[in-house]
């Protein structure tokens, strides 16, 4: 009966243990499911994390634009318009034109006049003649002359006004080309404008859809926390059941070999019984007890002694009944062996010696002894010992894995953690970059990708630029002034990420020309509020933004340095030029 309850249960908890194991495997094929819909939309998060700081730099660079066509707007004005020196000029050379033109008319008249007085001086001389003919002639000749000169600054007058009127005629045109040119610049910045509202509008919808998928995210991560709770939960009572499949095992086990041995004792006894069986049929084909019955019941005659020996007969008989029935519900296949055997009465008995049944005893107890010491009874307590250091071991293990288990989730959080961190560094690196570059080269653009989005530090990143007027190329095919500017702008993007008090560098303008030279000194005088920066080099115009100018040289096979402030050299030579004009403007 225990046997069958033991295999029921196990058959229960087997099947029990099925059920859990088909549910752990519906809950990992949902784990997994979600794990994908994770890794799709951090893909997708990523994407749009990526997009959305080109867009902001593609309205940035619209503003840059649009401020600096609002800045060239007053220039084409003020050259569309005449200057105040250009109307003044114009104002005196049509005053200039009227001088002349007056001075023209009088000098006709004058002339006309003489001309009248000549032709009368000339009737004169005729009629007259004389040394009032003489002077009449030198008047003339200083006439001419005058009139000659008034021609010559009536001619330079002409050529002034015809100058003058060219210079207007150009002015105008200068005027009209500002107006197109003012009227396009206005139907660009429209266009720019348009353009920029509509990135505005792309960018809110972006960032919108970038917050529905940051909770969608949130809500999936909810359910695979859930799910792992879940699946966890599962784990443990899966093990607990392992746990008590293999107890009910060995308690299987364990009956197992007591029924075992329990079936070789069966099996002896009933060897025993067999030959006693024997030894009973030989002793009644010996001897007649029918007649012995016969005997007892007519005799009444008796012994004190054998009526207690009967009376302790009859007891061990009243005693060994219980026994047989037990024996009878245990063993039903013995009934038939056991009815078999005589019964018989007390007068049938008084022919077996007591002392030999005694010493059959002792022979049986000493065989037992025997069987006793030889058979290893100390097995059952070995197994259950082995059992406990089995259990005691599946209880390390338990605890090793739950470590490990633990462990390993410490360690994915950590990988998530330093992921989001460097992500975030990524992007602001990038961002900075892009801005540096176009900075320090005037116009062109920079990138940083990673080789693969999933796992950044398996591949690593790809850094390329595109200089201004050119297309985009990897650093290793740039030349050495590209690839300075290029490394530049990234060495200022990671200082601006992550700023130190004291940066050092080498001789960084080696490869540089003089406006790439002067664009990246001014920008480190600018860094120069926040951190000090020693720099290493030979060019003029990284001395001149310098603070302090520390020279090396070497004199007696010793090196030895000075400190030099420009800031100094500058007053002095101020100082001296204001002394000279002063002086100048004295004398």
């Amino acid at each position: 009966m225990d046997a069958a309850k033991l295999e029921k249960e196990y058959v229960a908890l087997e099947k029990k243990s099925t059920e859990i194991l088909e549910e752990l495997n519906n809950a990992r094929s949902k784990r997994r499911i979600l794990q994908e819909e994770i890794k799709n939309l951090g893909l997708s998060i990523k994407a749009l994390r990526i997009k959305i700081p080109k867009l902001a730099l593609e309205i940035k660079g619209c503003d840059t634009t649009r401020e600096e066509l609002t800045l060239r707007l007053p220039t084409l004005k003020e050259q569309s318009t005449l200057s105040s020196e250009d109307e003044v000029r114009l104002s005196e050379l049509k005053k200039k034109v009227q001088e002349c033109k007056n001075s023209l008319a009088l000098c006709v008249m004058k002339s006309s006049k003489l001309e009248g007085e000549v032709t009368k001086l000339q009737k004169a001389v005729l009629n007259a003649g004389g040394p009032q003919l003489k002077k009449q002639q030198d008047l003339v000749a200083k006439l001419g002359e005058s009139i000659d000169k008034i021609e010559a600054d009536v001619r330079q007058a002409q050529v002034g006004a015809s100058s003058a009127r060219k210079n207007s005629i150009k002015a105008e045109k200068a005027k009209e080309s500002a107006e197109t040119e003012l009227e396009d610049i206005k139907s660009q910045l429209e266009s720019l404008t348009s353009r920029l509202v509509e990135l505005e509008e792309k960018a809110l919808v972006v960032k919108q859809a970038f917050e529905s998928e940051k909770i969608f995210e949130a809500k999936q991560r909810d359910e695979m926390n859930a799910a792992i709770q879940a699946h966890e939960k599962a784990k443990e009572e899966m093990n607990k059941l392992t746990n008590q499949d293999i107890e009910i095992s060995a308690h299987v086990d364990a009956i197992n070999k007591t029924y075992k041995e329990f079936e070789q004792t069966k099996k002896h006894w009933n060897q025993k019984l067999d030959a006693l069986l024997k030894q009973d049929e030989e002793c009644e084909a010996e001897f007649d007890l029918s007649d012995d019955e016969e005997e007892v019941r007519i005799s009444k005659h008796g012994t004190n002694s054998n009526v207690d020996r009967d009376e302790q007969i009859e007891q061990n008989e009243v005693k060994a009944q219980p026994n047989q029935q037990a024996d009878k519900e245990v063993h039903p296949q013995e009934d038939k062996r056991e009815r078999s055997l005589p019964q018989l009465s007390k007068q049938a008995l008084k022919q077996y010696d007591i002392s030999e049944i005694k010493n059959t005893i002792s022979v049986l107890e000493k065989e037992r002894d025997t069987l006793a010491k030889t058979s290893n009874m100390g097995a059952i307590a070995e197994y259950r010992k082995k059992e406990a250091d089995y259990l005691s071991r599946v209880e390390e293990l338990d605890a090793v894995t739950e470590t490990r288990n633990q462990a390993r989730k410490v360690h994915e959080d950590l990988r998530r953690q330093r992921l989001e961190m460097f992500m975030e560094g990524f992007g602001i690196i990038t961002l900075k970059l892009k801005e540096m570059y176009q900075m320090i080269t005037l116009g062109g653009d920079a990138e940083l990708e990673l080789v693969d989005s999933l796992d950044p530090f398996s591949e690593g990143i790809v850094f390329s630029v595109r200089p201004p007027k050119k297309s985009w190329k990897n650093i290793s095919n740039l030349s050495g002034g590209e690839k300075t500017l290029s490394s530049l702008a990234l060495v200022f993007a990671l200082h601006h990420y992550r700023p130190t008090p004291l940066y050092v560098m080498d001789e960084i303008d080696a490869a540089l020309d003089f406006k790439n030279v002067s664009i990246v000194a001014n920008y480190i005088k600018d860094r120069t509020k926040n951190a000090q920066f020693i720099i290493i080099s030979l060019r003029n115009n990284m001395f001149e933004l310098a603070d302090r100018l520390v020279g090396i040289y070497k004199t007696n096979n010793c090196t030895k340095s000075i400190t030099i402030n420009p800031a100094a050299f500058v007053k002095k030579r101020d100082n001296k030029e204001n002394q000279v004009s002063n002086d100048s403007e004295n004398s």
